[in-house]
């Protein structure tokens, strides 16, 4: 349990990443009325997109790392 608990924080802190820094700027690109929106990490979006799996990968890797 400790080495996948490990494993899913990991995999999510790196998923977390390119989600808010890559595909969300996307979605936003891909908009053809255009998109002039700047996703902060100090924001509401970026308290969803970010710190909400970052804090749930973070505890991930902690609890693997207690256990």
């Amino acid at each position: 349990m400790k080495t996948l608990s490990l494993l899913f924080g990991i995999l999510l802190a790196i998923a977390t990443f390119v989600w808010f820094f890559y595909f969300v700027p996307l979605g936003c690109a891909m908009n053809t009325t255009g998109c002039r929106e700047r996703f902060d990490v100090v924001s509401e979006i970026g308290l969803l997109h970010f710190w909400a799996p970052l804090t749930v990968a973070g505890l991930a890797v902690f609890y693997g790392a207690k256990r």
